[in-house]
């Protein structure tokens, strides 16, 4: 009788932040965004578990030759896939073969459906491999200049305009408690409205940070009092993927003479 076959690995690999960006894509460029390693593997492996095919292949396509886009096996896993497809997904590397996942932008499994991959992943004895890449998460934080040492991220607000406002004012009562760094994200198309609500409704001493289109040709972030923010405010964000921060300005701490 053969016996079963070992898993192979799943590798939890970056991809550029502006994925729509025709910049993003130059060899040049690919090689000052992506680590070492995270080039190698979207290079080497021959199936990958994607978030969107376009992406996928207009990334891959920068990096494998002829033949490897030939041999190409991807399977989409977005947040329209049923839960029940999920298993189906890890096929190829329960029989023995490595392969990667990655999402539109950053490093995946934050806010978006490769966690439930991953989780199933551990479920079935799959070896997990993350690999480093950017993250506009950590990003923003390093930029903003507020208070890093505790810190929560919240994903998206609600939608709707006064569900949003009273899920704010609720974030304002637990930061005057405890003064923790909070981020979240939003739909680029509803960033301003989320700034406009952020600015009327948090504490006059906050400080509010937005990080908008980071690693791309218009990358912009500002951090400032929220009492700032209302005496000289800022123009519009647009439609570009933008991190949203708020706490305490960060500072150094006193030392110990005892």
């Amino acid at each position: 009788m053969t016996p079963p076959s070992k898993p192979g690995k799943l590798f939890l690999l970056p991809a550029p932040l502006h994925p729509y960006e025709a910049e993003t894509w130059d060899p040049e460029t690919l090689a000052r965004t992506l680590p070492a390693l995270a080039l190698s593997l979207l290079a080497s492996l021959p199936s990958f578990i994607v978030e969107s095919e376009r992406t996928a292949l207009r990334l891959l396509s920068r990096l494998k030759d002829r033949g490897g886009m030939e041999k190409l096996s991807l399977k989409v896993l977005d947040e329209h896939s049923p839960p029940e497809a999920i298993p189906g997904l890890l096929s190829e590397i329960l029989a023995g073969a490595d392969a990667g996942f990655f999402s539109e932008a950053g490093l995946p499994c934050v806010a978006d459906p490769g966690a439930a991959l991953v989780a199933e992943a551990h479920a079935k004895g799959i070896k997990v491999v993350p690999v480093s890449g950017p993250s506009s998460l950590m990003l923003a934080l390093i930029a903003s200049g507020l208070e890093a040492q505790r810190f929560s991220f919240l994903g998206y607000l609600p939608q709707d305009r006064a569900a949003r406002r009273s899920a704010i004012q609720r974030l304002a009562g637990d930061f005057r408690r405890d003064g923790m760094t909070r981020l979240f994200i939003e739909t680029p198309y509803r960033n301003d409205a989320l700034l406009s609500d952020l600015v009327a409704l948090l504490p006059d001493e906050a400080w509010l940070c937005v990080a908008a289109g980071l690693c791309g040709a218009g990358e912009r972030v500002e951090s400032r009092p929220v009492r700032a923010w209302k005496a000289s405010p800022a123009p519009p964000i647009g439609k570009v993927p933008a991190v949203f921060l708020f706490g305490s300005r960060a500072g150094l701490r006193p030392r110990d003479t005892r």
